[in-house]
């Protein structure tokens, strides 16, 4: 919790008026203390002490953190329970061959590739005992269970983003060449080669894909960079007056906020529409779309007399009120792809070279 903020200084008239006030309210306590004995006492260093909390007392504004839209790039999935479930995806026919006179047709044939993940139970609990509640008066710490439910949603941004943003993918995108990883700035022109690069996708068998629909992907630092590259009219960083067609191909630009940057390093990625290649698959619980916040229940019972709300909303044996966040979430766990569902449907750039 925040510190508190200071009382404000204040002398003169204002000074007096609040020292006989406080005279009148505690006259006859404390051994008879004199208006002008406490006018004294109320230097600089003793507003902490003595006002802090009769006269000037709140808390700043929370801070507002960066969210990620992984949504809108990455594939939903459910699943029934905590087994692993099983994704297949299914080869094409083969091509057809020139027939001759009474031979036969050439065979051809189909095969399934699958890939397996679950879900896994996340969850961190906070408690508080009913003295605290009745003592918080600007009311922050009956803020904890929305604060729980916003911490969970950072957390799950920044657990997203691991599926993809990490060394172990990077490095084995690399490895496939240049139409998967790449070295270039967020630039136009670097741009446009990782466009060219998820045009030129072919699946299993070497036939060409259609990727229609393509997302930016790019850390907090590279925000200003991919304004430039959407709303120039001119092909930015251009002396010449070609047309910015970069926008034509993109789907949607997004900020993720948790894509690790060090020094010269600051990688980007194009991410094919969830809708085409499911890249990155995100899989929840069925019926838990989301973080939960839940409080156990007070055990409690009042019999006869009375109690403030505070005191029965938790335990009997220690007078703990306690809340919960969780969530149930998974994904693919590869040792080369990690998250990475669908290589085809990714480009990454470490962004280390012009």
């Amino acid at each position: 919790m925040l510190a508190d903020h200071k009382a404000e200084v204040i002398d003169g008239p204002e000074l007096d008026k609040r020292a006989n006030a406080l005279d009148e309210m505690y006259r006859g306590i404390g051994g008879g203390m004199s208006v002008a004995d406490f006018t004294e006492a109320m230097t600089t260093a003793h507003f902490d002490s003595y006002f802090s909390d009769a006269l000037s007392r709140s808390f700043y504004r929370d801070y507002e953190y960066k969210v990620g839209s992984w949504k809108n790039y990455t594939y939903p999935d459910t699943v029934p329970d905590f087994r692993d479930v099983k994704r297949f995806r299914m080869t094409e026919p083969g091509l057809l061959h020139k027939r001759y006179e009474k031979g036969e047709a050439r065979a051809t044939n189909i095969s399934d590739s699958e890939i397996e993940y679950g879900v896994e139970e996340y969850a961190v609990q906070f408690d508080v005992s009913w003295r605290a509640i009745l003592n918080d008066d600007l009311g922050k710490i009956r803020e904890t269970p929305r604060r729980m439910a916003n911490a969970a949603s950072y957390w799950l941004d920044s657990w997203v983003s691991a599926l993809y943003d990490n060394a172990t993918t990077q490095a084995t995108l690399i490895a496939l060449g240049a139409l998967y990883g790449g070295t270039g700035r967020l630039t136009a022109a670097n741009l446009a080669i990782g466009i060219n690069a998820m045009m030129q996708r072919t699946d299993a068998s070497g036939r060409q894909m259609n990727i229609r629909r393509i997302h930016v992907v790019y850390p907090p630092i590279l925000e200003q960079q991919a304004m430039v590259l959407r709303n120039s009219v001119q092909l930015p960083g251009s002396a010449n007056n070609d047309a910015n067609v970069v926008p034509e191909f993109i789907a949607g630009w997004h900020v993720d906020p948790f894509i690790t940057t060090t020094g010269a390093s600051v990688p980007w990625y194009l991410f094919a529409d969830p809708g085409e290649i499911p890249t990155v698959t995100v899989a929840r619980l069925n019926s838990m779309p989301g973080p939960v916040v839940f409080k156990k229940a007070s055990n409690i019972e009042m019999l006869s007399g009375s109690a403030p709300a505070a005191y029965v909303m938790g335990s009997a044996e220690t007078g703990d009120i306690e809340y919960t966040v969780a969530d149930i979430i998974g994904g693919w766990d590869d040792s080369s792809y990690v998250g990475v569902t669908d290589f085809r449907g990714i480009y990454f750039s470490n962004g280390t070279t012009p």
